[in-house]
C-alpha cells in the first residue's frame, strides 16, 4: 500500500473523529514515520493473546481482523481500526486476546513509545494533547475500574472534570492483587509519595495506637503530597480484607498529569475538593 493511501486510511480512524483535519493529518505521519506496513495473509495472527505486549500497538489499514477469547471473541473488525491500545500501561501489558486476519489485511506495527517520542517531536502542545486525549478516551472504554469516578477526593467536582482527571490513571498505575495475609506496606517505612487506588475489595489498615480500619473499594490510600514535611512515613500497615485489587502509583506523576490536563481553575478546584472531602477520605 502507497504511504498517500496509508494516510487516507489513518486520518479515518473513529478515535481521531473529535480532532480537526491538520491535526488528523499530522498524527498519521507519525504513525507512518514509526511503523512497519506488514501483510497478513488469510488467518494468520497479528496478535497473539496471553503473550506480552512489548509495548506494540497496530493500525489495521486494510482488510478485517477477528478478536479470538476474551470478552470479545468473535467480533470482527474492518479497517481502519486502532488495535493494541492497551498494551502502552503497565497495567495491561498481557494481550487479552487474540487478532486474526480474516481473509488477508493491512497493518501498521509500531512500537507505543516510539510513536510519542515522535509525536512529541513534530507536533504542538495543544495538538500533542488532544491526541493523547483521544487515544485515552478509547482506552477509558475498555478501563475495568470505572468506580474511581466516584473517589471521595472528587466528590465537589463536575463530570467532566471527574472525568479528565481520571483519564490518567490506566497509563500510570501498576496493577496489583492480594490476598491472605499479603501486605501493601508496614507502618513507619517510607511511602515515597506512592497512592494506592483500592478499585475491588477492601483492605485493612493498622495503627499501634488505634483499631483497624476498613478501606472498601472505591477508596484511595495516600494523602495528597500538598507539603514538603508531610507523606514521609506511613502511619499504618495496610493488609488484604480478603482478596483485593489495588493500582499503585506516583502522586508526584499523577500531580504533573493533573497539570498538564486541567486549566488553573479546574486544578484549583480539584484542590478545593480534596481538601473539603480529606477527613472522610484519606488515611495515611
Amino acid at each position: 500500500m502507497e504511504a498517500e493511501l496509508a494516510e487516507s486510511k489513518i486520518v479515518q480512524l473513529p478515535l481521531l473523529q473529535s480532532l480537526d483535519a491538520a491535526v488528523r493529518a499530522s498524527v498519521a505521519k507519525v504513525f507512518l514515520d514509526v511503523s512497519d506496513m506488514l501483510s497478513y495473509p488469510e488467518g494468520e495472527v497479528l496478535i497473539h493473546g496471553g503473550y506480552l505486549s512489548f509495548d506494540t500497538g497496530f493500525v489495521l489499514l486494510d482488510g478485517t481482523a477477528v478478536l479470538e477469547g476474551g470478552k470479545s471473541d468473535g467480533i470482527e473488525l474492518n479497517g481502519p481500526a486502532l488495535l493494541g491500545e492497551m498494551a502502552q500501561f503497565r497495567s495491561a501489558d498481557v494481550r487479552s486476546a487474540s487478532v486474526r486476519s480474516k481473509a488477508g489485511a493491512v497493518a501498521l506495527q509500531f512500537y507505543w513509545g516510539d510513536l510519542y517520542t515522535r509525536a512529541k517531536e513534530c507536533m504542538s502542545a495543544d495538538a500533542l494533547l488532544a491526541f493523547q486525549t483521544a487515544i485515552e478516551r478509547v482506552v477509558w472504554e475498555r478501563f475495568e475500574f470505572k468506580n474511581i469516578l466516584e473517589l471521595g477526593m472528587f466528590a465537589d467536582l463536575s463530570p467532566e472534570i471527574r472525568l479528565r482527571a481520571s483519564l490518567a490513571f490506566p497509563s500510570i498505575t501498576e496493577r496489583l492483587s492480594i490476598k491472605g495475609v499479603d501486605t501493601l506496606f508496614n507502618q513507619n517505612t517510607r511511602c515515597n509519595g506512592s497512592g494506592y487506588l483500592v478499585v475491588k475489595g477492601s483492605l485493612k489498615l493498622f495503627r499501634s495506637d488505634k483499631n483497624e480500619k476498613e478501606v472498601v473499594a472505591p477508596d484511595i490510600i495516600g494523602i495528597f503530597p500538598n507539603k514538603a514535611d508531610r507523606g514521609t512515613d506511613w502511619t499504618a500497615t495496610a493488609m488484604a480484607n480478603g482478596e483485593a485489587e489495588v493500582l499503585k502509583f506516583s502522586w508526584e506523576t499523577y500531580t504533573q498529569e493533573l497539570t498538564r490536563r486541567l486549566k488553573r481553575d479546574e486544578q484549583a478546584a480539584l484542590v478545593a475538593s480534596i481538601k473539603n472531602n480529606a477527613k472522610r477520605h484519606f488515611w495515611h
